[in-house]
């Protein structure tokens, strides 16, 4: 297993350079130019809307919000046992951690919103606005529904989270900060403890799971380099910083201090395969969000060396 992972790392690598040393990525400088990889074609960025692929988004829309509600959310939340409209404070739960989970969601949310309504011929900037409206009205409506559990109640900071989520994707198209650094997600089942607890709704979802999920900051060196010194330094390759929490936080009789814990590892921008295509573009935007396997050094609250991670030996 260990050298499978590794050759694949190993061949992934020896791809990649030998693709820029021949220039197959194009000109060094190619993320400088006006051209984004999130932009719309120009033959493509003026579209006649489509009132009947609208209604069509806005059906599937509405559909999966009923049938996830009667089959997963009306019984995995808490059935008829209802209770009164009542706010809670969980901020601190899973050590803040959970609102990263929230946040991602929206990020979700937000680009599936985007790509249905640029599909029904909605203008590229109004499908950003919509698409991070519509993820914000999820998570109202989510969390309203949370407001009459017992066991949960309204919470403003999963609001807050899920809704600045839900607009990630239109700062990453038009805030120029997001040329330099990526927000990515990565899990792995390391441990097991989070599926041994019991769980109100069900034997418990990997979304929840925060003990294996790490989030991530992954900055492009190569973008903040000056234009002599590119040349010198991979374009896709990345510095990322990530957080996650240990098993503790799920363990009732936990002899230590639950505690979060922070990694530096590097990272690939996927961006550099420089897609041309409008479906190439979207696979590398989605994929770009993972963090994927690479070697990784925990800086917090010690110091661990892990060569694949979040793949911990």
């Amino acid at each position: 297993m260990k050298n499978w992972i590794r050759n694949i790392l190993i061949g992934g690598l020896v791809f990649f350079g030998t693709a820029q040393a021949n220039n197959f990525l194009g000109p060094l400088t190619w993320r400088d130019s006006t051209w984004d990889y999130r932009s719309e074609d120009p033959e493509d960025s003026v579209r006649t809307l489509n009132p009947l692929k609208l209604t069509g988004v806005a059906s599937t829309t509405l559909i999966a919000y009923g049938a996830a509600y009667w089959f997963v959310f009306d019984k995995g939340w808490w059935g008829e046992n209802g209770s009164d409209f009542h706010f809670e404070n969980d901020f601190d739960y899973a050590l803040n951690l959970d609102k990263l989970g929230h946040f991602a969601s929206g990020v979700v949310l937000g680009e599936l919103f985007y790509e249905g309504y640029r599909w029904s011929g909605v203008s590229e900037f109004y499908s950003y606005l919509f698409a991070g409206l519509s993820a914000m009205s999820t998570h109202i409506a989510v969390d309203v529904k949370d407001g009459f559990a017992p066991s949960w109640g309204f919470s403003i900071f999963d609001v807050l989270s899920g809704s600045i989520g839900g607009f990630l994707p239109m700062a990453e198209r038009y805030v120029p900060l997001f040329k330099y650094v990526d927000l990515k997600w990565s899990y792995w089942i390391n441990t097991k403890v989070y599926y041994r607890q019991n769980h109100q709704a069900s034997d418990g979802i990997f979304t929840d799971d925060y003990v294996n999920q790490t989030y991530w900051a992954s900055f492009k060196p190569y973008r903040l380099l000056p234009a002599a010194a590119r040349r010198y330094y991979p374009s896709w390759l990345a510095i990322a910083a990530g957080i996650s929490i240990d098993e503790g936080v799920f363990i009732k009789h936990y002899e230590g201090t639950p505690h979060r814990e922070v990694y530096i590892a590097l990272d690939y921008d996927l961006e550099a395969l420089r897609p041309q295509s409008r479906w190439a573009r979207f696979l590398v935007k989605t994929l770009n969000y993972f963090k994927l396997p690479a070697p990784t050094v925990q800086v917090y609250p010690d110091v661990k060396w892990f060569l694949m991670y979040p793949i911990k030996f």
